[in-house]
């Protein structure tokens, strides 16, 4: 199943945790596709540079956009459907941006279990619960 992949989850990943390699046997069982937005990017950017430094951080995107295992989706084609979830529900603009692209692309949007991410939001799924 083809699926946006929210931050939480790309930095449980990357950080080898339960979740994180629970979530990277389904990719590589071809059981997720996953896809993630420029925006996640850009803040999964700027969250491993706060914990680990710029350097780190420049090689950890670099790293991930060679692996091939991500799709890139730009997020901008999702802005209306983002601004209306971002209006709806108290999520960051991220999020929306990522349960937007989600619904509009009629997949499901895998996230860390958040206290700010409701399960009622359609497309929503946590990632520990695959």
């Amino acid at each position: 199943m083809k699926a946006i992949i929210d931050t939480g989850v790309l930095v449980e990943i990357l950080e080898g945790s339960d979740i994180g390699e629970k979530i990277t046997r389904l990719i590589i069982q071809n059981q997720i596709e996953p896809l993630i937005t420029d925006l996640t990017l850009t803040e999964l950017q700027y969250v491993t540079c706060r914990k680990y430094g710029n350097k780190r951080a420049n090689e950890v995107i670099q790293k991930l956009l060679k692996s091939g295992f991500f799709g890139i989706v730009n997020s901008m084609r999702f802005a209306r459907k983002a601004a209306e979830i971002k209006c709806a529900h108290s999520v960051s603009i991220v999020d929306a941006f990522n349960i937007g692209a989600a619904q509009e692309l009629k997949i499901n949007a895998i996230f860390k279990k958040e206290k700010e991410i409701d399960k009622s939001i359609s497309n929503v799924v946590f990632a520990d619960e695959l």
